[in-house]
């Protein structure tokens, strides 16, 4: 076995790169497909530490005290971050509920603490560092305070319509709590943590750099990126089970777009949002809501909801269908469109769970407009098909594996 870190396979496109020396605050990346494949943070222990004990003494404080009020009528109602996970459980959107509370706190949380167990100097075993490396990496595709924050914003505008909108310190605490959580995960080096467990080099054999693994009989593992041969199944550093190439994969991803297609109806027909004015309650779908913007004259907020709710889904299962056409079925392959579809599934990535926005700003606004002799908001069923279009969707994207975007690809 060759007991060396110098090689590396590239998760996106299958080449085997050897690295070299990354000096502080640089990274290094893929030459074919450009991913990143190794970056060096100066003192990552330290300011993942820092950054992360921080995030969590400002949510903390932030979720003790009201951050947001809102005054109708010379009534005063005002929420803790807290205030709306309860509201949407006593109205009966449990599952909404249980959105907020696992992507915005439960998940942060755990992902904040990860940070700290695996970056304290006290020791840990082999085996908890590889538990709490696993849970971390499944985790940080749905942490999302920063698109919860994002809601809150952009649900600002709407509220200043129904009374006059104040904010606390705490409202200042929680979007400080966003900043160090994203400058904690930004800084933190999971692939540091994987080598300090076990070497990421498995193979059986000398390594040829410019190559794909697949012509060397060598597969990436798709938990912690060891190098193993390609009949390994259980990867000896993390114990997880994988395979070169897992075209199954591209069947699931049709299937979850195909249900996601067919619950993006209801979504859009049914309303998810219902005001109650003088006891006359209206029902508004998400269109609804983005003419709303629009007529008022805040076109920008409009654009937003716009394109996060309406746009970024359709061209989500437009765009990872057709990645699946490209995988499986394109024979004529060249680096520049397999450069061009990477991009695309970067983007489909990353853009994907900003679909929330809506979904947050109608928590947001149901929680403060609770004047219930004059006016009250409350969540209409829309919603949770609306979610469900959303969580699909990001799990048809993780599904896809962006590899067979470059096999069979012509030089």
């Amino acid at each position: 076995m060759i007991d060396t870190n110098l090689y590396t396979l590239c998760s996106d496109c299958d080449l085997l790169v050897q690295l070299p020396a990354v000096d502080i605050e640089h990274k290094a990346v893929c030459p074919r497909c450009h991913n990143l494949l190794n970056k060096k943070n100066r003192n990552m222990r330290l300011n993942t530490t820092i950054y992360a004990l921080c995030a969590l003494i400002m949510l903390f404080t932030a979720s003790g005290f009201i951050f947001i009020d809102i005054t109708i009528l010379g009534n005063f109602n005002g929420v803790t971050v807290l205030d709306v996970l309860t509201t949407l459980y006593r109205d009966d959107y449990r599952f909404i509920a249980l959105i907020f509370l696992l992507f915005v706190l439960i998940f942060p949380i755990f992902n904040l603490t990860i940070m700290l167990l695996l970056c304290a100097k006290r020791s840990l075993s082999r085996y908890r560092k590889r538990d709490l490396l696993i849970i971390y990496e499944k985790l940080i595709h749905w942490c999302m305070p920063e698109i919860f924050l994002t809601g809150i914003l952009v649900s600002f505008v709407k509220l200043m319509s129904y009374g006059q909108i104040g904010i606390t310190t705490a409202f200042i605490a929680f979007c400080l709590f966003v900043f160090f959580y994203l400058k904690a995960v930004l800084s933190f080096s999971t692939k540091a943590c994987w080598d300090s467990i076990a070497t990421n080099n498995f193979a059986h054999k000398p390594l040829i750099a410019g190559e794909t693994g697949i012509n060397q009989d060598i597969r990436l593992c798709d938990c912690c990126h060891a190098i193993l041969p390609a009949k390994t199944v259980h990867c000896p550093r993390c114990k997880q089970s994988g395979k070169p190439r897992n075209r199954d994969k591209i069947q699931w991803t049709l299937a979850l777009l195909a249900t996601s297609l067919i619950i993006y109806i209801p979504a859009n027909l049914f309303g998810i949002m219902i005001t109650v004015i003088l006891g006359s309650a209206s029902s508004a779908t998400i269109l609804d809501g983005v003419i709303y913007m629009w007529q008022a004259g805040d076109i920008p907020v409009a654009l937003v909801i716009l394109t996060a709710s309406i746009i970024i889904p359709i061209l989500k299962i437009v765009s990872l269908s057709g990645l699946c056409y490209f995988a499986i079925g394109s024979r004529h392959k060249s680096i520049h469109n397999c450069l061009n579809m990477n991009r695309l599934y970067k983007v489909v990535e990353f853009i994907g769970k900003w679909s929330m926005i809506d979904i947050f700003v109608v928590s947001v606004i149901s929680a403060l407009v609770r004047n219930q002799q004059m006016m009250a908001i409350y969540p209409d069923i829309g919603i949770i098909f609306f979610a469900i279009v959303v969580i699909v969707t990001m799990i048809a994207s993780h599904q896809f594996d962006p590899r067979l975007i470059w096999d069979r690809v012509k030089n």
